[in-house]
């Protein structure tokens, strides 16, 4: 019971210097930016990124938040392309088992206007839930889009929550109300930079990011980055073989420590 207590100090602690929960491997991996990053991960940052998909995929995310702690985050992705769009589904669980949870699930839709820009939109539900405190829920909206400059140049823009949608007033916890902007820059086919930076409404420091991902050979990717606001250093690598994807992912925050991150994908 007291080792619960220490794990809720410390769950409700990071909340308050994040802020968020990272985004999937590949993009956490790149400093956690992904504004302009194209992908089924984009169902976890700018939703716009799922424009462009071709192909299905399915993937599966599991997070360990500042290990030897209980805190945890475990997602389900899935983006299908048809005629009509690309349409999403991300389903996150952010928490301590039986203590503390919020659960997040969206469905997603976004379009390709043209080879240049892609527009998206995600309706979210959100559950919190808090042992002994019952629960809330809440409904909100991120929007997005992304357009291709060159085709080595793609930036990006986001807003998650515009309708400041909120739990009630026993919540502690709150539905943030985000401003991102981003770009990434193919410098040679096996290198990729990207920066990002993001305002949280609610709080004073604007948070700027970049990251890289470089690639030796195509079926194997190193990656790593850093994030200025509350100083955080991340890495990570992926792997392709035919149609399955490993990425793995690393925070490491000066203060609370590392928060590994593992995600498997398939494409069919």
């Amino acid at each position: 019971m007291f080792g619960t207590f220490l794990n809720l100090i410390l769950l409700l602690t990071a909340i308050n210097l994040s802020a968020q929960v990272y985004p999937a491997a590949r993009y956490c991996a790149m400093g956690g930016t992904g504004n302009a990053l194209q992908g089924v991960e984009g169902l976890t940052s700018n939703v716009a990124g799922i424009g462009s998909m071709t192909a299905s995929r399915a993937g599966i995310y599991h997070q360990e938040h500042f290990l030897n702690t209980d805190i945890r985050t475990q997602g389900l992705l899935l983006a299908v392309p048809t005629k009509l769009g690309v349409f999403g589904s991300h389903i996150s669980n952010y928490g301590i088992k039986d203590a503390y949870s919020e659960l997040k699930a969206n469905l997603s839709y976004a379009k390709r206007f043209g080879p240049q820009l892609s527009i998206g939109l995600a309706l979210n539900y959100h559950q919190l839930q808090l042992r002994e405190y019952g629960r809330n829920q809440a409904f909100s909206a991120d929007v997005g889009l992304q357009f291709q400059v060159k085709p080595f140049w793609v930036i990006g823009a986001r807003v998650a929550n515009p309708g400041y949608a909120s739990y009630d007033y026993s919540a502690y916890s709150v539905i943030p109300v985000i401003i991102g902007v981003g770009t990434s820059y193919q410098f040679h086919p096996n290198l990729l930079i990207t920066a990002d930076s993001e305002k949280v409404l609610y709080r004073d420091k604007v948070d700027f990011r970049t990251g890289l991902e470089y690639k030796p050979i195509s079926w194997m990717s190193f990656r790593g980055g850093i994030g200025l606001n509350e100083f955080s250093q991340f890495c990570g690598f992926g792997f392709v073989y035919h149609k399955m994807i490993l990425d793995l992912a690393t925070v490491i925050h000066h203060r609370l420590g590392l928060s590994p991150q593992l995600l498997l994908a398939y494409a069919f």
